[in-house]
């Protein structure tokens, strides 16, 4: 069996006011195209297929259009489930009906795990949900939290599962190997519970010949090579821009798994650039670039002007400044308290603009100051 592992396509996303969808559209082109002269037996798409749990309606469109042709100019057949950031029962709504065209599409949990068998082979599908729905649905008040949730599906999996079989398992979660350094996560993933722990032992998924995950957006393994995050296809924050996006193309029988990652050409690179305005003003880029200047003083409309070579520019920062007022030393209240006002200001103006005061304006604001002083008395 052959699968290609994809996930957290999060289409209609947008990042720093820019609208993804064109890029999506872009990357799902290219791969379809790559589909067509690959050996592959089927398509997983682990999660968050949209970003938001009312996409707009070009993202369902996108979606559409993808699946449709991976079915029809391919001629494999697609697996894929809800995430987090999707609506379980929207992403859901009418699969019943398209699994006889190969798209199966689980949006809710169900009290058995849906297993879809192609060539052999066993996947199951077992989307995001909250573990509070999840106890109920289940009626089963062991559970409190994503773990127990997921221990307690899987449990019940292995009670249908034939280990003599090659089972995959298609998921979405923060998937951990003994703690939370074990994997890297990204700014533009969304916890998965609020007061509870999201995080589950990877442990969990030893009797599975491949497990598919969604959620965190780097690719990556968890403990074993067939317990793998595809990560998602774009970059999608600041944080993001260092990953090396990819898919993964997997090979799979009982005797164990090889994992092979491709890229695609991407419409435009996310990257970080650093140095000072004037030297990034006599260049220019078409990519999403996130600005890091090294100039010691404020410049004038920078973002406007840098916009005018960098029409895709998406943010910026003074990290010299930065760094210099993160070194500053932080007075505590009794040394507050033992200062005057005068100085205190003198501290304060040295501090944001990087320039002492001199005796001239040191003796104005001591005489504003007196004059205050004088007015509140009165």
């Amino acid at each position: 069996m052959k699968i290609v592992h994809t996930a957290d396509w999060h289409l209609g996303k947008i990042v720093n006011e820019f609208s993804m969808l064109e890029d999506q559209e872009y990357f799902l082109d290219q791969l379809i195209e790559k589909l067509k002269t690959m050996d592959a037996d089927v398509l997983i798409m682990a999660g968050d297929l949209y970003d938001r749990a009312f996409p707009p309606k070009e993202a369902v469109a996108l979606a559409n259009k993808t699946f449709t042709r991976i079915i029809k100019e391919v001629g494999i057949p697609v697996l894929a489930i809800a995430g987090n950031h999707d609506s379980n029962e929207r992403v859901e709504y009418g699969s019943q009906l398209l699994e006889a065209s190969d798209l199966f599409i689980e949006g809710t949990v169900k009290s058995l795990t849906r297993k879809v068998t192609i060539q052999g082979v066993h996947f199951w599908l077992m989307p995001f949900s909250d573990p509070v729905y999840i106890r109920k649905l289940l009626n089963d008040d062991t559970i409190h939290d994503l773990e127990d949730a997921t221990r307690v599906q899987i449990e019940r999996i292995k009670e249908e599962m034939n280990p003599e079989e090659v089972n995959v398992l298609i998921a979405h979660g923060y998937v951990v190997n003994g703690g939370l350094e074990s994997v890297e996560t990204s700014d533009s993933e969304r916890p998965l519970s609020i007061g509870t722990a999201e995080y589950v032992p990877v442990e969990l998924f030893e009797d599975f010949d491949y497990v598919a995950l969604g959620h965190l957006h780097k690719a990556q393994k968890v403990k074993w090579e067939k317990v793998r995050y595809s990560g998602s296809p774009l970059k999608y924050s600041k944080s993001e821009t260092r990953h090396k996006k990819q898919l993964l193309h997997v090979t799979l029988d009982k005797s164990g798994v090889e994992v092979e990652p491709f890229e695609l050409e991407r419409k435009r690179d996310m990257r970080v650039v650093k140095g000072f305005f004037s030297d990034l003003m006599e260049q220019a880029s078409e990519d999403y670039i996130f600005f890091e200047l090294l100039d010691e003083e404020y410049q004038m409309d920078a973002m406007n002007q840098l916009k005018k070579r960098y029409p895709y520019a998406m943010g910026l920062e003074y990290v010299a400044r930065q760094n210099r007022q993160s070194d500053a030393p932080v007075l505590t209240q009794a040394a507050i308290e033992e200062r005057n006002l005068p100085d205190l200001f003198a501290d304060f103006y040295a501090r944001y603009t990087d320039r002492e005061l001199d005796e001239a304006r040191k003796q104005v604001v001591a005489s504003l100051m007196d004059e205050l002083e004088r007015s509140e008395r009165t």
